[in-house]
């Protein structure tokens, strides 16, 4: 049985460094568009 605790515990834990790796990315991704946008490239 404490295998298949492990393994889900890894599994969670894979999953939550996951997601905080796809966030991290993403703002530095909207600092790095916000710094090259111009008053034109906007849309309203």
């Amino acid at each position: 049985m404490e295998p298949i605790v492990f393994f889900l515990l890894s599994l969670e834990g894979l999953f939550i460094v996951a997601c905080v790796a796809i966030l991290i990315y993403l703002v530095f991704r909207r600092i790095d568009i916000k710094k090259t946008e111009d008053f034109e490239d906007r849309e309203n």
